[in-house]
């Protein structure tokens, strides 16, 4: 296997452990719901609450 295409297949295992971490994210968000109380850290909820300031529940969409 040369070069390139060792590059090319890292590349697809990337895209493949980045979208199974999205699906977790998505699995793990409907966990939380109702249990942000529960979170210990409170650089953890500042930082959800910095994120979830570019989402608008109204629309259901994310400013770009």
């Amino acid at each position: 296997m040369n070069q390139f295409d060792m590059m090319t297949s890292a590349v697809s295992e990337a895209e493949i452990v980045i979208n199974a971490a999205d699906s977790v994210a998505t699995r793990m968000a409907r966990l939380i719901v109702g249990r942000l109380r529960k979170v210990g850290s409170t650089y953890v909820l500042a930082a959800l609450k910095r994120e979830l300031s570019d989402f608008n529940a109204h629309t259901g969409k994310w400013r770009s």
